[in-house]
């Protein structure tokens, strides 16, 4: 009974000892950290930038085709007013 209880001591003694220890070279340095950060940042600065160019391609193609579809109900209205006026006469 004694030695059950001395080898749960030991036990225990070892679990909460080693409770929040972990191994030092897996925490990151202060170091590290920031150059993780700025990375991130990096990283996300050129999201940021390819995200602004696509969007104004994305503009660029819709201002091309309204520009189409505008000139072609321009053309379409007045083939329409054409073919009115010559019924009216």
């Amino acid at each position: 009974m004694k030695q059950l209880i001395l080898i749960l001591g030991i036990l225990c003694l070892f679990v909460f000892v080693g409770c929040g220890q972990g191994d030092k070279s897996e925490q990151p340095t202060k170091v590290e950290s920031k150059a993780t950060m700025e990375n991130v940042k990096e990283k996300a600065g050129a999201a940021v930038e390819t995200a602004k160019e696509k969007t104004q391609e994305a503009v660029e193609v819709v201002k091309e085709k309204t520009e189409e579809t505008t000139e072609a109900v321009k053309k379409k209205a007045a083939s329409a007013a054409e073919m009115v006026k010559k019924k009216n006469e």
